[in-house]
């Protein structure tokens, strides 16, 4: 049965200008930002109309919560029964008391929230960076943080570890492009930060058999094994298919993939012994306090 399903809008952009990322060329306009809003909110309809029991994920591309609609619909999904948990990856960008304001006007629960906090080097300082990570801290969000493992930034890294409170997980994902393998010296020193960097180094053959329990949803409702996966197994909005895609049998789907090559998508596989210590939802990436 899925009990963790991931939605990605229409959002196609951001408020940072990362030089690697696609996203920061990218402007919406008004008319996009009313069409993502449109599609959240039928999700979020949806996902109350159905009997999924489980938790939800959001991972845009780009920056959503710096738009007061996506603290709306976290605060919609935390209240409804059958929602255990509602997450949402970010890069901290956002005014927390403005925004947590939101999320309770439209009857969030906290305890059911989780944010994932992407530190980037080039676009924030370690000392307004760490600020929201504070704030969240004491609004008693839970809540995890990394950065990308590029070597240069490493002393970076480690300080705002050290400035970290030492509940909130900070994780290190592998660069992409960097060109060569890390050093056995880089490896220990990433690994010394996040004691999981190195599942990020193993290659993971893509097989259905192992995709677990998630599902990834777009904006359109289109419904894929994961957010890597080009096979679409059904739509959210078609008739009847809201309940049963939900009760997929694990041995019936189907993975287009060689590889599950990110965080997202090999985190839900179930040959993972290491994800146990992420509780029954590693998607949002903070460690289980029971099982840690």
């Amino acid at each position: 049965m899925i009990r963790q399903i991931y939605y990605r809008g229409s959002l196609r952009f951001c408020n940072y200008s990362c030089s690697y990322c696609p996203f920061s060329k990218e402007k919406g306009s008004q008319r996009q930002l009313e069409e993502d809003e449109r599609a959240l909110f039928r999700f979020v309809e949806r996902i109350g109309e159905t009997k999924f029991l489980g938790a939800v994920q959001i991972v845009p591309y780009g920056e959503a919560l710096i738009h007061r609609y996506y603290w709306r619909a976290l605060g919609k999904l935390s209240q409804l029964p059958q929602i255990e948990a509602v997450g949402v990856q970010s890069n901290f960008s956002f005014s927390v008391e403005q925004m947590l304001e939101e999320f309770e006007k439209a009857g969030g629960e906290k305890e059911n929230l989780r944010l994932w906090g992407t530190f980037h080097p080039e676009m924030v300082s370690e000392q307004d960076f760490l600020r929201v990570c504070h704030q969240l801290k004491e609004a008693g969000i839970l809540f995890c943080v990394g950065a990308v493992g590029v070597p240069e930034n490493l002393s970076l890294l480690i300080r705002i570890r050290e400035k970290l409170d030492p509940a909130v997980y900070f994780w290190i994902n592998k660069m992409d492009g960097l060109g060569r393998k890390y050093t056995r010296e880089e490896i220990q020193a990433f690994s010394a930060l996040d004691r999981y960097f190195p599942l990020e180094l193993r290659h993971y053959r893509a097989d259905a058999a192992h995709c677990g329990s998630a599902l990834f949803c777009d904006s359109k409702g289109d419904v894929y094994a994961c957010n890597r996966c080009r096979h679409i197994s059904g739509n959210l909005y078609t008739e009847h298919s809201g309940g049963t895609l939900f009760q997929i049998p694990e041995n019936d789907r189907i993975c287009d993939r060689r590889e599950c090559d990110c965080y997202i998508s090999y985190c839900n596989r179930n040959d993972l012994e290491e994800m146990d210590a992420f509780g029954p939802y590693p998607a949002f990436r903070i460690p289980d306090t029971a099982t840690d």
